[in-house]
This record gives C-alpha cells, structure tokens and sequence, in this order.
C-alpha cells in the first residue's frame, strides 16, 4: 500500500491533476486506469511465480531473456532511483510543505539536509522496523483518505456524472494513462522478495491484496473528487484545499503532512530497494550498499540548495524516461519467460502488449512534456 505511490498522495496531490480535462468524470477515469494496469500487475506476478531475487525486475528480465539484457535494465532502472530519491526530498520541501506551512520557509535549507538524513537512517534501521513504520504510515493513509472522502461525500455528495461517459474520448484517455502511470512503483516489494517469510507467495499475495485495497479507497475518494471538479482543477494541493474548506485548516494541516510522510515513505522503499538491487548486481553486502547509496543521495541533496527549482525541473525529465524505458523491457521480455507454455503464451502477449504501450505513453508524455511532473 505504501509503494502504490502512497494512496493519500494520489489523492490529495496527483489524481485530479493527472486527470486533466477529464477531472468531471474522475470515478470513470480512475477506474480504467486501475483495470489496465492489471497487465502491468499480472506480468510482475507471473514473473513471480518463480522468479525470487533481489533483483527484482531485472531478475525477471534475466529469467526471460538472459544476464546482458538484465544489467542493461537494471542499469536504466538505478539511474532513474537515484535522480529520483534527491529531486523527491526537494519536492516535498519546496514545492508540498513551505507552500502549505510558510513557516518553515526560512528553514527549508536545513530540512532539505535533515530530511534525507532522516530516511537513510530508517532504510538502515532493520528491516523488520523499517518496514513496520511505513505501515504505519500506510495505514494512517487509508484513514486519513478515508475521512476526507466522507467528508467530500457529506458535503458535496456524488454524482453519476462521475462514471459518465459525457467527456468520454482523448481527455478521459489521457487521464487514465497518466493515472495508471502513477502506480508503478507497486514493483518495489519485488525487491524483497527473497527475505520475508514466504518469500513469492507472500509478495504476490501482498501485491495483489494491497492493490486491491488502495484501488477500493482510491474509488471511493474519486466519485466526490469528481463532483467539486471546478473548484479543483488546475491547483497545486487539491486534496489540502478540499480539506480546509470542508473541515477547517487543522484537517487540511494533517492531510499535507501525511501526504509529505507518503511520500518519504515511497523515498524509503525506493532507497531499500536500490541496495537490494546494486547487491543482485555487483554481490556486495546490502547494509555496506545501502550506506554507499547514501552518500550521493545525501550530497545531492546539499547541492540542490544552489537552486532547488532547477535542480529540480532538470532531474524530473531524465528520471521518468529512464523508469518507463525499464519498465518497458520487462513488459516486452514477458511473452519469452512464457514461451515454453503454449497455453499461457496468449495471455502472456495480451497483457505484454497493454503494458507495454501503457509504458509508451509515460515514456512519450516523458520526453515530450515541458517541465517537471
């Protein structure tokens, strides 16, 4: 639930503005971005079924088409990580907290250095630990997504028109491509795949099951979304001013920073992940791997102080293509690692080629688009 992008952040901060011209019919949109991202889903859990590694995606991309092709993958999919993990803490900073809290203005500097100090410390904690606060977080979420669409259904009520086909055409499909897009981080637990007891049962299980948990809220949020479209629509903390008009600033207060700490959550799994990755990789230990990545992280970080807005826009633009390119080559390898199974060989081509134009598009909107996300 919490690598799904943080189901309170594509609430309150992405999903109306990933929506765009479409945002009148957000129910409709959010529910045919989350059916076609079971092709990307249903490849990871094949895949999965007998692949368990720490190399995750690129153990996948091995199994079906051999050890050159996988360090290439893997190697896009590192640098795409790294880009992401400081150019996200300057984003949660700059661009999510100082907006809603001008207080901290004068300190951003300081939390800019602190706060990726502050994740490091927790990817290194144990893992047992690690991964038991981001379920907190994960659950305060839900609680939190779950109280700011009651009260949106309290005040606002839902419509049909939130599922109606009335805008249907290019804005409702732009929508549900970038909507899907943003849920591709529900690869990380992969990475971990070869620890937790159970091992793949337990992934797939958890990877299905929290799915299906966040599509459920994200439904449920997005029908009275869609019923306060023009009071919404084209402004930076949708799920904030939502919040402070319909229950008062001490709520909206609480859905930024758990928003904020959704995020950091996401910077968290992304930064265990890498370890776990660059150890597939290169067979150094995780924790000695963990504390290297660190240190450019931490580094970067002081460096975007020099101009947090460029640092910014220009890590944004490379970040994106370089993660839907890796995703692109595990979607495509997908019909190979079922090749030797005729009956499973059709599907296996079916979801391979809706995921993989799914990751097209975020590859195209990726390199043509004007600025940051």
């Amino acid at each position: 639930m919490a690598s799904v992008g943080g189901p309170l952040a594509l609430v309150a901060l992405y999903l109306p503005g990933a929506a765009g011209d479409g945002l009148p019919a957000l129910g409709l949109t959010v529910a045919l971005a989350l059916v076609v991202f079971l092709a990307p889903l249903a490849i990871w859990l094949g895949f999965s079924e007998r692949v368990v590694s720490a190399g995750g995606l690129a153990a996948f991309v091995e199994a079906a088409a051999g050890r050159r092709l996988a360090r290439i993958q893997a190697v896009i999919w590192i640098v795409s990580y790294f880009l992401y993990l400081p150019y996200t803490i300057t984003y949660i900073v700059y661009d999510l907290l100082a907006p809603v809290f001008p207080g901290i203005v004068p300190y951003r500097g300081w939390l800019e250095v602190l706060l990726p100090v502050g994740i490091v410390l927790l990817a290194l904690a144990p893992l047992r630990a690690s991964l038991a606060v981001l379920g907190v977080v994960a659950v305060a979420q839900l609680a939190v997504v779950a109280v700011l669409g009651g009260l949106l259904y309290g005040h606002s009520g839902a419509s049909r028109s939130a599922f109606s086909g009335h805008v249907f055409g290019p804005p409702v499909w732009r929508g549900v491509g970038a909507i899907a897009l943003l849920f591709v981080c529900i690869s990380l637990p992969l990475f971990f795949a070869a620890e937790v007891r159970g091992t793949n049962r337990t992934v797939r299980r958890g990877l299905a099951g929290g799915y299906g948990v966040v599509a459920a809220f994200l439904l449920f949020a997005a029908v009275p979304l869609a019923t306060v479209a023009p009071f919404i629509a084209n402004v930076d903390f949708p799920g904030v001013l939502v919040a402070e008009a319909n229950s008062g600033r001490t709520f909206a207060d609480v859905v930024a920073v758990v928003s904020a700490a959704s995020v950091a959550g996401l910077i968290v799994l992304e930064l265990l992940a890498l370890g776990r990755l660059l150890h597939w990789l290169l067979g150094t230990a995780i924790r000695p791997t963990l504390a290297a990545v660190a240190i450019p992280f931490v580094l970067a970080d002081i460096l975007s102080l020099i101009d947090p807005d460029r640092f910014y826009d220009d890590l944004t633009r490379p970040s994106l293509v370089a993660l839907f390119a890796s995703q692109l080559i595990v979607f495509l390898v997908y019909p190979l690692f079922r090749r030797a199974e005729p009956r499973r060989l059709p599907a296996a081509i079916a979801v391979s080629v809706v995921a993989s134009s799914l990751a097209a598009y975020g590859l195209y909107t990726a390199i043509t688009s004007s600025g940051g996300t």
